[in-house]
């Protein structure tokens, strides 16, 4: 007989994490697959979060274990910049507390079998559910511009795949982006001894201003902190979390796509500016294999055509929020899901098109905003996720 459960739940990040803590407490049968926190623990020394502690949490249903509060049991550093490592280390101490059922195994298929779905994972076993919820974060989204495809990561890697940076140590590297990530590898380039230069396709970088903990009221009115950053509209859709998904989809559309665009922390300036050379309003053509390296063939602002050679090429080019590339979900399933964009169209409870199948995390952005790319949307996620899963379960 084939195992079952009511709810699979694949991926072992912070929404993934969040929402199996909050169906135990609610006592729903489910099974979580995936290495938890495996998208964390690989990032490079020298990284921090992009986020406030405060806004970084793993969704938890008992009070005591937020992340500002590990923090200062550790000794760490409780409100801004908070390393990467530290919130990794974070993330398995809740695993462990909260969800020790976690199967650290991939999932390899999930296909339609009837009502319910039939997920095979890495080990050759497979199960049923009559419910499964992909929160993979931005594992499998990379976006790599059509210009870079054809290099291969023998030339070419996006900044998630690259775990050690002491590989480019005495090599020149092209920074391909203007955000964080493309601005970090630049900054870790250069401290691990290599060569960096960053190629911005705009006309500028934005550096964001250090938050003071303590602002004067006048300014908290203004700019009200939120777990988006200082703003009045960060603010709304922290409160108002289900905002967005009621926009006219044209419009949501637009809204989700040109909120908070690149911009790098406050804390990256200093290890980059009179450092690694940026230049602006550079766009990347075409990019071939030479005798010696990359051969890169760039234009600037009026159309000029400037060619460049270095050892490697690194895409800080963000993701691309598309179903399709999900690498377990069968043909008929990715068919069958209807479409924002090409993220998948969600309803109130973020449930696709093909009934059973929910989304949470950055896939589920292009319906409910900017707000759940991050992890600060995870709370708000799973406490409603998690009430309706329980409410299912009991009709």
């Amino acid at each position: 007989m084939i195992d079952s459960t009511d709810v699979a739940i694949i991926g072992a990040g912070p929404y993934g994490l969040s929402l199996a803590a909050n169906l135990r407490a609610r006592g729903v049968r489910f099974r979580i697959f995936g290495d938890s926190m495996r998208f964390w623990r690989s990032m490079p020394v020298g990284l921090n979060l992009k986020s406030f502690a405060f806004a970084t949490n793993i969704s938890v249903p008992e009070r005591g274990y937020s992340f500002p509060e590990w923090c200062r049991q550790h000794d760490l550093e409780d409100f801004e910049p908070c390393t990467m490592q530290s919130f990794a280390a974070y993330g398995l101490d809740m695993q462990r507390r909260f969800v020790p059922e976690l199967q650290e195994v991939l999932v390899t298929r999930i296909e339609r079998a009837a009502r319910d779905f039939e997920i095979t994972l890495a080990s050759g076993d497979t199960l049923r559910a009559r419910r499964v919820i992909v929160c993979t974060g931005l594992s499998g989204l990379e976006h790599i511009p059509a210009a870079l495809r054809g290099l291969g990561p023998a030339h070419m890697q996006h900044t998630t795949s690259i775990e050690n940076y002491s590989e480019f140590r005495g090599k020149r590297v092209a920074v391909i982006g203007g955000g964080a990530s493309a601005i970090e590898a630049g900054a870790l380039v250069h401290e691990a001894g290599g060569h960096a230069e960053i190629f911005v396709r705009g006309s500028k970088v934005i550096f964001h201003e250090r938050t003071p903990r303590m602002r004067p009221i006048l300014a908290r009115i203004k700019d009200p902190i939120s777990v988006l950053g200082q703003s009045r509209r960060g603010w709304v859709l922290e409160k108002l979390p289900l905002i967005v998904h009621f926009l006219p989809t044209d419009r949501r559309t637009r809204f989700v796509r040109g909120y908070l665009g690149p911009e790098s922390p406050w804390w990256i300036k200093d290890r980059v500016i009179g450092k690694v050379p940026i230049r602006l309003q550079r766009e990347v053509v075409t990019a071939a294999v030479s005798s010696t390296g990359v051969r890169l063939a760039m234009r600037d602002s009026e159309n000029t055509p400037r060619d460049i050679e270095v050892d490697y090429v690194i895409a800080g080019t963000g993701y691309e929020f598309d179903v399709a590339r999900v690498p377990f979900l069968g043909s008929t399933l990715k068919r069958d899901i209807c479409r924002t964009e090409r993220a998948p169209t969600l309803n109130l409870n973020f449930e696709s098109s093909v009934p059973g199948l929910h989304f949470i995390g950055p896939l589920s952005s292009m319906c409910f905003g900017p707000l759940f790319r991050f992890v600060a949307g995870a709370d708000f996620t799973v406490r409603r996720l998690a009430r309706h899963l329980a409410q299912r379960r009991s009709a």
